[in-house]
């Protein structure tokens, strides 16, 4: 049993071992909660440590960019999050783990999703085409609303071109805009997307590198080429995001990766 993690609660009940995780933040099936794979080593990622210790490959990512400084203690985990990020309804942002903490500079917001090989969910164009076949047999679907109004508001593309990104994930969409609505609603001005990458002996080294890629095209388009990666263990941005209409304020977005390397590991 897995212990600690006592900043770590889900609908004000503390998790403190992975039994009470899968209780209240498993995923949807068994088969999906193994050694090895995102569900069960984030579990473990954020239950192993201190009490008020982050993963450490998160604590290393931030502190190797000068705008974070040491997490203090006092932060709040919440695993299978559910944000909200624009009044269409539906089905919220459902972020792996919303970590809500302070370090020398301040209040800051951090979106983590947790990656073993699986991809970043469905491209724009495929997600936009199916939300215009739900639209077809609805009028009431906002569907279409929604992809255009995230393309707006994170990459400052007009719903008319959205072909020019079509090939971006989706999810990196969603998560951006979780993590940004999240600050807001907090009044803090800085907000992160962090992928917690768990790379074991059941994932391909060919999947994580088209997710490096997904992720390297995502923030070569929010930077305007500015950016055209990030690397393990780094954090990106400050990017100036055009915001409207879904975020009013002003908030410094980045985006990092942190690995965990389980190769040879029994978990």
């Amino acid at each position: 049993m897995v212990k600690g993690g006592t900043h770590v609660r889900q609908g004000g009940e503390s998790i403190s071992c992975l039994e009470t995780w899968l209780r209240l933040a498993g995923p949807k099936t068994m088969k999906q909660w193994k050694d090895g794979r995102s569900a069960k080593e984030s579990a473990r990622a954020w239950l192993e440590r201190a009490p008020d210790c982050v993963p450490a490959e998160i604590e290393q990512a931030l502190s190797a960019h000068p705008d974070f400084g040491t997490i203090l203690p006092g932060w709040s985990a919440e695993p299978e999050a559910r944000v909200a990020f624009d009044s269409f309804g539906g089905e919220p942002s459902n972020l792996d783990v919303l970590l809500t903490t302070s370090d020398e500079e301040g209040q800051l917001v951090i979106a983590v999703e947790a990656k073993a090989d699986e991809p970043f969910g469905n491209t724009v164009e495929k997600t936009l085409c199916q939300a215009r076949k739900r639209k077809a047999e609805n009028p009431a679907s906002r569907g279409v609303d929604r992809v255009e109004q995230l393309a707006a508001a994170i990459l400052g593309v007009p719903g008319h071109k959205l072909p020019e990104v079509g090939e971006l994930r989706y999810q990196l969409l969603t998560a951006s805009a979780a993590a940004l609505a999240e600050a807001q609603r907090r009044c803090v001005g800085r907000a992160v997307l962090i992928i917690h990458e768990f790379a074991s002996d059941q994932t391909s080294c060919q999947k994580h590198l088209e997710n490096a890629e997904d992720l390297n095209a995502f923030v070569t388009k929010l930077s305007d080429g500015e950016v055209t990666s990030v690397a393990e263990g780094t954090v990106r941005g400050p990017f100036e995001l055009p915001g409207h209409p879904l975020i009013d304020s002003q908030i410094r977005f980045y985006i990092g990766k942190a690995v965990r390397n389980l190769r040879g590991s029994s978990g």
